[in-house]
């Protein structure tokens, strides 16, 4: 309990939250999150900073911007090309007026607007973005709302940990609070003080409770949700979508398996049959689609991941006269592997690690979903905060393996390592590329220490039986 405490208490950087906004809210996260989901009639996903600024030159702000990105091409273009009349007619007059009024609380709270300009706009997948539009779509920006609201987060968190505690004990939920709290790629700096940016990794820890407990429909509905909150996690259903093949394959049964299996694609399939039968959100999901291909064309220096690594480590750096380092964005876009390689890779994972998969509980399979998120994608960096699985998975009735336990002490080395190298170095480009390695490295080791503790253990019973084990702890 005084580790999770400490851990809390250091996670919002000690009490002084987000240094450069002095302010527990990150607002330039916060502006997109919350303007985005509140305004998505109006503004679908590609028309945020269009509004934005004209509504920002009727209030007599944003002279000095010249070029916006535009969304629906990723490339920047000229203010003067932005029909001011076409953007005001897609809302209706008292929502243009709420549209203005949200946005002078955002104004003096960023600096940088040429910064919010030139990223790239509002990117939750349709059914995340309209349960936020539910929530906030009659609620003003205020520096209160927004602290109420961004603030959220924590409260599911500590709901999402005490089913981790109630499922794994004590011990296990403490170290895994611990690890996310303190982790390198979900500290506070990058995405705390956001709205809802946390309920992905919350719907994950719930699911795996309620597997751990036997609960096989609550534990696809969390997993459910959180692949309809950020999409990418479906990868950790994969282990699952085998563990189920062998147990028909062997004869074996796991009723709580197969009901979070079902319940997983029943919530998805519900969801997106109700976003394709309405007209609106079909073709709010037909523009998301559209964005999102064209994101994922791009390469990010806060992207994590093999293809970010081959891409970073192929292309050329150019060094700036202040000594800063860059890459050209066509020089990235160059070096990026050919599309076949990443799936490639992929499959041969699985593969590598099929042996192990087959080993393990269903609950304990999902672990090795993290190697194959690194090898298939490259998310942005704070979505790692889903290495915790790696800390709280291993964990059964009180006890986890020795090897374990050292390959966690050595994903806290891999954490600590990132914030050293950050004091040498504080750039995005240099420190997510360093940090893409150590990940790299880290994920070939555990995938060692795995088959060694596999070896181990058949070397102790050599008869030990292929069946599935339950996937509840007494099992």
């Amino acid at each position: 309990m005084t580790l999770a405490v400490a851990a809390a208490l250091a996670y919002p950087n000690l009490g002084f939250f987000h240094v450069h906004y002095k302010s527990p809210i990150h607002w330039h996260e916060t502006f997109h999150y919350f303007m985005g989901a509140k305004y998505l009639p109006e503004l679908g996903y590609t028309r945020i900073y269009e509004a934005t600024w004209v509504a920002g030159r009727e209030l007599g702000a944003f002279a000095p911007i010249r070029r916006v990105r535009d969304l629906a091409t990723y490339a920047l273009r000229d203010v003067a090309s932005i029909d001011a009349a076409a953007v005001r007619a897609r809302f209706a007059p008292a929502r243009w007026q709420a549209f203005k009024r949200d946005l002078l609380v955002f104004g003096p709270h960023i600096e940088d607007w040429e910064r919010v300009f030139f990223d790239h706009g509002y990117n939750d997948p349709p059914p995340r973005a309209l349960a936020l539009h539910l929530l906030v779509r009659w609620l003003p920006a205020t520096p209160l709302t927004l602290t109420l609201l961004t603030s959220l987060d924590y409260a599911i968190v500590l709901a999402a940990f005490w089913a981790v505690w109630r499922a794994f004990g004590g011990l296990a939920a403490a170290l895994a609070f611990a690890y996310l709290a303190l982790s390198f790629f979900a500290r506070f700096d990058f995405i705390g003080g956001s709205p809802l940016r946390w309920d992905w990794i919350a719907a994950l820890l719930l699911g795996a409770a309620a597997l751990a407990r036997g609960a096989g429909a609550a534990a696809g509905l969390g997993f459910g949700y959180a692949v309809l909150a950020r999409v990418f996690p479906v990868l950790f259903l994969v282990p699952l979508g085998l563990k189920w093949m062998q147990a028909r394959l062997t004869g074996a049964r796991d009723p709580a398996l197969a009901r979070c299996l079902v319940a997983a694609a029943a919530l998805g399939l519900t969801v997106s049959l109700t976003l394709v039968a309405v007209p609106r959100t079909r073709e709010l999901t037909g523009e998301f689609t559209a964005k999102i291909r064209l994101h994922n064309q791009g390469t990010y220096t806060n992207h994590v991941g093999l293809g970010s690594l081959i891409a970073f480590h192929t292309a050329p750096w150019v060094e700036r006269p202040d000594g800063s380092v860059f890459v050209p964005h066509e020089a990235a876009l160059a070096a990026r592997p050919a599309p076949w390689v990443l799936p490639m890779v992929s499959v041969l994972y699985l593969l590598v690690a099929l042996p192990l998969i087959l080993k393990a509980r269903p609950l304990e399979s999902v672990m090795y979903a993290v190697p194959l998120v690194f090898c298939a994608l490259s998310p942005a960096g704070y979505y790692y905060s889903f290495l915790v699985l790696l800390v709280l998975l291993p964990w059964r009735d009180g006890a986890a393996d020795p090897v374990r336990l050292v390959a966690m002490g050595f994903l806290a080395f891999v954490g600590a390592a990132g914030y050293a190298f950050e004091l040498t170095s504080s750039e995005l480009l240099p420190l997510f590329y360093e940090a893409s390695i150590q990940l790299g490295v880290f994920l070939l080791l555990w995938l060692v220490f795995e088959y060694i503790r596999l070896a181990a253990s058949v070397g102790r019973s050599p008869s030990v039986s292929t069946t599935p084990a339950s996937t509840t702890r007494g099992g």
